[in-house]
C-alpha cells in the first residue's frame, strides 16, 4: 500500500538528490526516511532511484512516479497548514493584489461574497497599476491584473485568463463622436486623448495596438491615474479616452460611451496569478471557486 508520507518524502529526496538532506529538511532521522523509501519501492517491485556519489539519481520509474509525489506533497502541506489555523482558530489574512481597474469595478463584489461565505478571513487588497503589483508578485497570495504579464519567470506564480475585457471610448454627449456610425482608430487620434500613466496595463494595451495597426504613436493630452479622475477630465471637456468596459457602471449621465468598430475592436485578456504552493494555498483556492 502506497502512504501518503512515503509520497511526501520521495518529493523532498527528489528534490534535494540527497537522502540525508531531505531527512534533515523533514526533521526526520535518515534511517527513517531509507525506510519509507525502501517501502515505497518494494510497492512497485522497481527501483525508483539508485545512488549517483553522495547523492541519489532517479530511475525511469522514479521520473514518471515523481508529478503524482509533488503533487502529494502539496496537498499534505496545505492540509497541515489547515488544521493548524482552525485549531489555534487564528486570523486568516489574504495578500491580494488587484490592478486598478479591477480594483475599483470588480473585486469589491467578488470579495463581499466570500467574506459572506468565510466571515472569518480578512483580505487585504494591494492596488495598483499592473507593473506595481508585478513588482511585489511575491508578497502576495493572488494577484488580478490587467493587459500583457512580464517577468514572472521562476517566480513560482502562474497566470491563467480570469475573464475577457472590452477597451470602449467614453466621450461627452455633446462630442461629434456620437454622430459617428463607425468609431475607428483613425478617428480617435484625431481628437485630445486623455491616458493612464506609464505603467498601466491599459495605457501599454492601447499604445501597443495604436502602434501596431497604425504605427502611430501617442501623445496623451493628459495622464492620469485612476479611471475615475479620467472620467471626470471627460466630463468637464478636457478629452476623450479609452477605459475598461467594467468602468461604464457608473459612469455620470452626462458622458456616454461607445465601442469601436469591428476592426479596431479592443479585447484584452484579465488574469490571474496564483502560486504554485503557499501558506494560504487553501484558502485562495475558495476565494477562486
Amino acid at each position: 500500500m502506497i502512504k501518503a508520507n512515503y509520497l511526501l518524502t520521495f518529493a523532498k529526496v527528489a528534490e534535494l538528490k540527497s537522502i540525508s538532506h531531505a531527512a534533515e529538511a523533514l526533521h526526520r532521522s535518515q534511517p527513517a526516511v531509507s525506510g519509507q523509501l525502501k517501502a515505497l519501492q518494494e510497492s512497485f517491485n522497481q527501483p525508483l532511484y539508485q545512488r549517483k556519489g553522495m547523492g541519489i539519481e532517479l530511475t525511469s520509474l522514479g521520473e514518471a512516479l515523481l508529478p503524482y509525489a509533488q503533487r502529494q506533497a502539496k496537498i499534505l502541506i496545505e492540509a497541515k497548514t489547515f488544521c493548524l489555523q482552525m485549531e489555534y482558530n487564528q486570523v486568516i489574512t489574504l495578500k491580494v493584489g488587484a490592478s486598478t481597474t479591477i480594483a475599483n469595478y470588480a473585486l469589491p463584489a467578488l470579495i463581499a461574497r466570500f467574506r459572506k461565505e468565510y466571515p472569518m478571513i480578512r483580505i487585504d487588497v494591494l492596488v495598483g497599476n499592473t507593473q506595481k503589483i508585478l513588482n511585489n508578485l511575491r508578497s502576495l497570495d493572488a494577484a488580478f491584473i490587467e493587459g500583457r504579464i512580464h517577468g514572472i519567470k521562476n517566480s513560482g506564480y502562474f497566470p491563467t485568463t480570469w475573464k475577457q475585457d472590452e477597451l470602449i471610448v467614453i466621450m461627452p454627449k455633446s462630442h461629434p463622436l456620437m454622430d459617428i456610425e463607425e468609431i475607428t482608430l483613425e478617428l480617435l487620434y484625431e481628437y485630445p486623448l486623455i491616458m493612464r500613466e506609464q505603467g498601466s496595463g491599459t495605457r501599454e494595451m492601447i499604445e501597443l495596438i495604436f502602434k501596431q495597426r497604425l504605427d502611430l504613436n501617442l501623445e496623451p493630452i493628459i495622464e492620469l491615474y485612476s479611471t475615475e479622475s479620467i472620467k471626470e477630465a471627460v466630463r468637464v471637456g478636457l478629452g476623450i479616452a479609452l477605459v475598461s468596459k467594467l468602468a461604464v457602471k457608473t459612469l455620470p449621465p452626462t458622458i456616454l460611451w461607445r465601442s469601436l468598430n469591428e476592426g479596431s475592436r479592443m479585447i484584452r485578456p484579465l488574469s490571474m496569478l496564483l502560486p504554485d504552493l503557499g501558506a494560504n494555498t487553501h484558502w485562495i483556492r475558495a476565494f477562486i471557486r
